[in-house]
């Protein structure tokens, strides 16, 4: 891993712009500069007021999010702006659906990670041209749920790595617990598996939507 960077210093003006609207879907990532989406993206976290409970010190998350942030390609679409976006999305979306009420410390840090991880270097095609081209990716992967392995996979190396150690104060419990819903999360965005999502969204909305909230964006 490269030095990790310096965490910028805040411009006011954009950050209050933007902490007006951080609950809301109005929220507008392309309105602010890179490094202010650094901020925002912390201050979900400490609006949350999680971090002491699931024992991760803010020094540690805000490395682990400038490297998220080198890690994301520059991509017409998947890429820094798009990993905030949805970010964002899913912080709303929590907080409107009263989801952060009903969940664990553990899953409630877990599901706005998987937002922030869940296109981690994306390289900008998808799933069938890496099988089809019979990229390296496609290989180790074996073809299944590609992308989506990878952007898990790299989340967890991100997260354990000796100059992050992200989850270092997680019991054994509440690291299985953390690691479980962040792979669910992101594997369920493979397109592939939409038309299963949606099947049992008709199936039975109530019970889906109450026992699988904390595992699909």
């Amino acid at each position: 891993m490269s030095t990790i960077p310096e965490w910028p210093p805040r411009n006011e003006a954009n950050f209050q712009r933007g902490k007006k609207a951080l609950k809301t879907l109005h929220f507008d990532a392309l309105s602010f500069s890179s490094d202010d989406l650094l901020h925002f993206c912390l201050e979900i976290f400490l609006e949350l007021d999680i971090l002491a409970r699931v024992k991760v010190p803010i020094d540690k998350l805000k490395r682990f999010i400038l490297v998220v942030r080198s890690c994301m390609f520059d991509n017409p679409y998947h890429n820094w702006y798009h990993a905030i976006d949805v970010t964002q999305t899913v912080y709303s979306l929590a907080i409107t659906a009263g989801m952060t009420k009903q969940l664990g410390d553990i899953e409630v840090f877990a599901l706005i990670i998987s937002g922030l991880c869940h296109d981690l270097e994306h390289p900008g095609v998808n799933n069938p041209f890496l099988v089809a081209s019979r990229s390296d990716l496609a290989t180790l992967y074996n073809d299944r749920s590609v992308l989506e392995n990878h952007h898990c996979c790299r989340a967890f190396q991100l997260m354990l790595h000796s100059e992050i150690q992200l989850l270092s104060e997680f019991t054994n419990a509440e690291y299985v617990s953390f690691r479980a819903v962040v792979l669910n999360n992101i594997l369920a965005t493979d397109m592939a598996r939409h038309g299963e999502y949606t099947t049992k969204l008709k199936r039975s909305p109530s019970t889906v939507l109450r026992t699988t909230a904390c595992y699909n964006i």
